[in-house]
């Protein structure tokens, strides 16, 4: 029997997706139906196996090959997957990112999954990070995985906290350990950064112990300038806000808080207290520092002593406080020696107890006033 020409291969498949859905099942795909070579045969695979669409299969196709004599080996590594709860959308997500995942030795995914298992990877947490990062079977398990796991448990205690951080940051568990995750560690512990805080770090903010040892050093003399103590809790977050971007964005927002009445001194005031000042979007900070300053009339130095005013929702706390403690001013119910920016920053139920609840006899329709029913002109 002749060959089929690819494109008319391709034209042939076309046509049959319009008329039916792919089956992600080997066994559905007769063995005489899968004679033609590569990348035809890598195609076929993919969509009929894979569940692939035709156009990612091609694309995938051109630059990477399946060898049909081991078409077997293939096959076992889907059946394997599913055997382990992978759903077809997985399967499709997965072999998209990294098709090389097709090759792999059965009995080698079996012992990965398995450790993954015993270290609290289980269901759709398990699923959820090998679809993220499908290079972790890839890696070996006694050179890399073993080991990376081993770095994680230097600083987590326990299995649950170590799920929580590759859920953030998947490529932990594939990263280059030697080059720059245990250096990156290295530098921060060194510099006087406590296990419990390193813990915090990679918990919570992963990324930035992935990030090149020569950013990490910058980062650490960036923070160090700031007068932050690395016991401390903002000097980690420091650390993470800083390499979450370029220098000269970190330097775009130091000249928009100069723009909006800040002092350098102060903005090293603010970041000292509160780092993630400098994560805000720069929309954000115009829009709140516009409201302090024109509509609240408090000074940008205030701002700098309350760097917590520019995390919070406009909407959901900065609004609703500033009307209920703009009333209770109006009608001299606000005690003289309260900061407004200070009460801004006292916690939900303080607020609720001491600025609510404790003036609705004086102010009836205070309640909806918080809470957004009523409205009012400021």
């Amino acid at each position: 029997m002749a060959k089929i020409p690819f494109k008319s291969f391709l034209y042939l498949m076309q046509k049959r997706l319009l008329t039916t859905s792919p089956r992600l099942c080997s066994s559905s795909l007769p063995s005489s139906s899968l004679t033609l070579s590569s990348p035809s045969y890598t195609t076929q695979f993919l969509v009929k196996s894979c569940g692939l669409p035709l156009d990612s299969a091609v694309s995938i196709s051109q630059k990477f090959n399946l060898d049909e004599k081991k078409m077997q080996n293939h096959d076992s590594v889907l059946e394997f997957l599913k055997s382990h709860g992978f759903s077809d959308t997985h399967i499709v997500k997965l072999v998209s990112k990294h098709p090389r995942i097709l090759q792999s030795a059965v009995d080698r995914l079996k012992l990965k999954i398995e450790y993954l298992h015993e270290n609290g990877f289980v269901g759709p947490v398990l699923h959820s990070v090998i679809v993220s990062n499908p290079t972790i079977l890839r890696r070996s398990l006694d050179k890399h995985i073993k080991p990376s796991l081993d770095f994680l448990k230097e600083f987590l205690d326990t299995n649950e906290r170590i799920v929580t951080a590759v859920k953030r940051g998947p490529w932990l568990l594939s990263f280059d350990l030697k080059g720059i995750l245990k250096p990156n560690a290295s530098l921060l512990m060194e510099e006087g950064v406590p296990r419990s805080k390193m813990s915090l770090l990679i918990a919570l903010q992963p990324r930035a112990i992935m990030q090149n040892v020569d950013k990490m050093v910058y980062a650490i003399e960036m923070t160090r300038s700031f007068d932050i103590k690395p016991t401390d809790v903002a000097y980690v977050i420091a650390i993470a806000v800083i390499l979450s971007m370029t220098k000269s964005m970190w330097q775009k927002k130091v000249e928009l808080y100069k723009k909006l009445g800040l002092t350098e001194v102060e903005i090293s005031k603010a970041i000292k207290r509160q780092p993630r000042v400098m994560a805000c979007s720069e929309e954000k900070i115009k829009s709140l520092m516009d409201f302090f300053t024109n509509t609240m009339k408090l000074k940008p130095s205030v701002i700098a002593t309350y760097p917590n005013l520019l995390l919070y929702s406009f909407d959901a706390r900065i609004q609703p406080r500033f009307n209920v403690l703009n009333i209770l001013a109006s009608k001299k119910l606000l005690p003289a020696h309260k900061k407004i920016a200070w009460l801004l920053t006292e916690s939900e139920a303080r607020f609720l107890t001491n600025y609510v609840t404790k003036y609705l006899d004086q102010v009836p329709d205070l309640m909806e006033l918080y809470l957004g029913v009523k409205k009012t002109n400021l």
